[in-house]
């Protein structure tokens, strides 16, 4: 095919520009018309989103939503209130034993309830309790109420109604076997140090024990007389005398009671609830019996003399503490229970009990006679 000059072999390719108009002024009117109309668009649709019926709809999406991974029991639960009250209960409760402290019904409703879980205090009480024993070896046990010693005190309580369970406290005790108290096990704390610790403790003992031995009161001047006894008099590895005996009284061991007797003022100290607790008439009898060197744990080799010797000794100290003498047994002595000074539980698990003070409160001043008696040496616990 004959190919004019000039031109190319493969055709002529011819290029081709589309040409765009402005916009004008009406087609931007258009836009903006058609941007409102969605707007108004989505608008209607929130408004039917906002009915009854809708919110009714996506209420009930959302429990269903929220119920699903419930159904799921392999998962790990979520901690609920509940949950975090039992914590704060356990935590309370052993910060305040470690302070000495008395756990008050009024601190757990303040510290751990709160206003809204008022009315759970069993369920969390129960589940902290719980908690304590299967991780600590403790338990949270009831102080006993103060016993209405005076005249004062008895006439004020028959004006009084029945005390509230607001007025309620606790303390911490230990829920070991008797074979894991001894003290290789359980040493005293190390704060503020084993020595401060382990003193303070013989210190309190001793005291209770003499006014447990005594008929569950003592004088204020006999008091004295024991503790001079002791070269204790003025001060004591702990703190001076005086200074003791208010931290004892603060911490629930003893209660210092006044009362006028003939026109002169008669103090006494009697067990608080919280010596009748942790030592108890359990507590002084382990006491007694290291200090005579009657606990052993066998006395298969004893002779009949010294069996008896030891049956006497127990009838003995049964009747200065008040309770059933403890029998003789080839294996030990059968109810000799919580031996090693810490006698917060007795081997029934119950708390320990302490001879109560008895009748009308008489004048405790001791005449001459009384104290060349207590001067000859004659031993407390034979008394009866």
């Amino acid at each position: 095919m004959h190919r004019p000059p000039g031109q190319p072999r493969w055709g002529k390719i011819v290029l081709s520009r589309r040409v765009f108009p402005k916009p004008s002024a009406t087609h931007h009117h258009s836009h903006i018309i058609k941007m409102s109309s969605n707007r108004k668009r989505r608008t209607n649709a929130s408004e039917t989103e906002s009915t009854p019926s809708a919110r009714r709809r996506r209420r009930q999406s959302e429990e269903s939503d929220s119920s699903a991974p419930d159904s799921d029991d392999d998962g790990p639960s979520a901690p609920t209130s509940t949950d975090a009250m039992v914590k704060k209960m356990v935590r309370l409760a052993i910060a305040s034993e470690y302070s000495r402290l008395p756990i008050r019904r009024n601190d757990i409703s303040a510290k751990v309830l709160g206003e809204q879980g008022s009315r759970q205090f069993q369920s969390v009480f129960q589940q902290a309790q719980q908690q304590l024993k299967e991780r600590f070896g403790m338990q949270m046990t009831e102080l006993p109420a103060r016993e209405k010693i005076t005249v004062t005190q008895r006439r004020a309580a028959q004006k009084t109604e029945k005390p509230s369970s607001a007025n309620k406290s606790w303390i911490v005790t230990t829920t070991l076997p008797l074979p894991y108290r001894s003290p290789d096990i359980l040493i005293p704390t190390k704060a503020p140090s084993l020595y401060t610790e382990s003193t303070y403790t013989g210190l309190y003992s001793f005291i209770i024990a003499l006014i447990v031995l005594n008929g569950g009161t003592l004088a204020e001047q006999k008091l004295d007389r024991y503790l001079t006894r002791t070269n204790a008099e003025v001060a004591t590895p702990v703190d001076r005398t005086d200074k003791l005996l208010q931290r004892l009284c603060k911490e629930g061991y003893l209660i210092k009671t006044r009362e006028m007797d003939g026109g002169e003022e008669v103090i006494e100290y009697v067990l608080g609830p919280r010596g009748k607790i942790e030592v108890g008439a359990g507590g002084v009898a382990g006491l007694v019996r290291t200090v005579y060197g009657k606990n052993q744990d066998d006395h298969e080799s004893l002779t009949q003399l010294q069996r008896e010797d030891l049956e006497d000794f127990e009838a003995r100290l049964g009747r200065s503490l008040g309770i059933e003498p403890a029998t003789v047994r080839a294996s030990g002595v059968d109810g000799a229970s919580d031996t090693d000074g810490d006698a917060r539980v007795n081997g029934n698990g119950e708390p320990n009990e302490v001879p109560r003070s008895s009748g009308p409160r008489r004048s405790s001043r001791p005449d001459a006679n009384q104290e060349e008696e207590e001067d000859s040496g004659s031993e407390e616990y034979e008394e009866e």
